[in-house]
């Protein structure tokens, strides 16, 4: 079980963000995701390895029981072939996931381990033409090489170009359930509306939870300074990480 993510700068993570929430308000709610991840793959009831594979910055303090390494490459296809085959010397099946979909539940990462005790590879969709997990079983080296190679990363295309990879070697892959990225100012409108509805989805993101109601509440004080000055001093000039 691998979590990829990057490391908290401001004006360099969620940077469509911006506009709603500032350098450092964006990055603040990047932490935040991120430690809510890192919980939740802490806490699944099965015994997979962890791994935390970083993309610049530093490591998270809450890393207890995860092995650290850095990603790889020049762009996410080869950070992940990389990735999977340095854990593939050791396991026999590889999940890894993003930090950008506070929704995803810990049922759905044990259901694509599921899957691939008979498929060869797993998929997690995003609304926005991505994906929130991917999972393969070893394969052969001749199989793997440039398996990501002609997908058009950050696009609507991202899930459909990865597909067809797949099917053109001859994997059979299992597509679970949608769930929603949160890159863009609509989607954390929408996030806001669904934690502040659903307690389900409070207790899925208590972190994000907690950055969702202080951004509200430090708007509401402040409307004529606008919201993405406000966001960058919910929880200080320094991102930190919520335990």
């Amino acid at each position: 079980m691998a979590v990829f993510a990057r490391g908290v700068s401001p004006g360099r993570v969620k940077t469509r963000l911006i506009p709603l929430l500032g350098p450092r308000g964006a990055a603040e709610f990047h932490a935040a995701l991120v430690s809510d991840t890192v919980r939740k793959v802490s806490a699944l009831s099965h015994s997979a390895s962890r791994y935390f594979f970083l993309a610049g910055g530093e490591y998270p303090p809450s890393l207890s029981g995860y092995r650290q390494a850095r990603q790889r490459g020049a762009n996410l296809g080869e950070r992940l072939e990389r990735a999977f085959w340095k854990l593939f010397r050791r396991h026999r099946v590889v999940v890894v996931i993003g930090t950008d979909s506070p929704a995803l539940r810990p049922l759905v990462i044990q259901q694509a381990f599921r899957e691939l005790r008979f498929c060869d590879a797993v998929l997690g969709p995003a609304p926005d033409g991505g994906y929130y997990l991917i999972g393969l079983s070893r394969r052969e080296h001749k199989e793997m090489r440039g398996i990501f190679r002609g997908v058009r990363w950050g696009s609507a295309l991202a899930f459909r170009d990865t597909l067809e990879c797949f099917l053109r070697r001859g994997l059979i892959c299992s597509i679970l359930e949608p769930c929603a990225d949160v890159d863009r100012p609509e989607d954390f409108r929408k996030l806001e509306r669904s934690l502040a509805r659903h307690g389900a989805a409070r207790r899925a993101a208590p972190a994000v939870w907690r950055f969702a109601k202080q951004f509200r509440r430090k708007s509401s004080r402040a409307p004529h300074r606008g919201r993405a000055a406000t966001a960058s001093r919910i929880v200080g000039l320094k991102p930190v990480l919520i335990p």
